[in-house]
């Protein structure tokens, strides 16, 4: 932890049984999350984690990974790294901070750059997984304190629906009295019409709300699965 009078940032880690896979792992990481912020309300939360079979190699793909992250241009470094053994291989799991100002394309040129170092430093590591997030998005979830729990869920909701892919992390906001709200880019299939893409979206909607009724508001923008091209915007509240 930082030193008295700062904010204070808990770095977690974690050795998991056996072989869970990226979906266990995060699910384990937003319990983790979501206690510490029981003690902690204000903390920025750091969760490393390995499988426990790959002894010191962790560690050292772990400290590989922030120094990567962190040297290359556009990135603002990176958080709640996992690392995970299989088959002889590694797989590498993290969340990548970016200036809020850069576009989606951007921040996954930084990840495909930051994916590219990683192989060609270790070549045991075959798979990465980088989950681009802004700094004010990361800020914005430590205040409300239902940062990893609550995207984690809505990821999880998502899956539901397979008409549509989740475009980049959904961004929570705070309203007042612990209200919230929640942006989501999600991806369509491109021929897709727009009445039933509408439809699709309200289901959506209803079900995370249902899950957390602390959110008041989601807006959902629909954008095609393939090409960056952007389509209309769908907006819902709670009257």
């Amino acid at each position: 932890m930082t030193s008295p009078g700062k904010k204070p940032h808990v770095r977690v880690h974690v050795s998991l049984k056996g072989q869970p896979d990226y979906e266990g792992i995060h699910k384990v990481s937003a319990t983790i999350d979501h206690e510490v912020r029981k003690v902690l309300p204000n903390a920025r939360i750091s969760i490393r984690s390995d499988s426990g079979e790959g002894g010191g190699e962790a560690g050292r793909i772990w400290q590989l990974v922030k120094s990567i992250a962190e040297d290359e241009p556009g990135s603002r470094g990176a958080h709640n790294i996992h690392v995970q053994s299989f088959g002889g291989k590694l797989g590498v799991d993290f969340h990548l901070e970016v200036a809020a100002g850069v576009s989606v394309e951007q921040a996954h040129d930084v990840a495909t750059r930051i994916e590219k170092k990683l192989k060609a430093a270790n070549p045991k590591i075959s798979e990465v997984v980088a989950h681009e997030e802004t700094v004010s998005y990361l800020i914005s979830n430590e205040r409300s304190g239902h940062g990893a729990e609550l995207r984690w869920f809505i990821e999880h909701v998502a899956k539901r629906f397979p008409e549509i892919e989740l475009a980049s992390p959904p961004t929570i906001r705070q309203l007042g009295n612990h209200q919230l709200h929640v942006i989501i880019r999600a991806a369509f299939e491109p021929d897709l019409g727009m009445e039933k893409a509408s439809q699709i979206a309200s289901r959506l909607d209803a079900a995370i709300r249902q899950g957390f009724p602390a959110i008041v508001r989601v807006d959902i923008t629909k954008e095609p699965g393939e090409g960056r091209r952007t389509v209309p915007t769908m907006s819902t509240t709670r009257s």
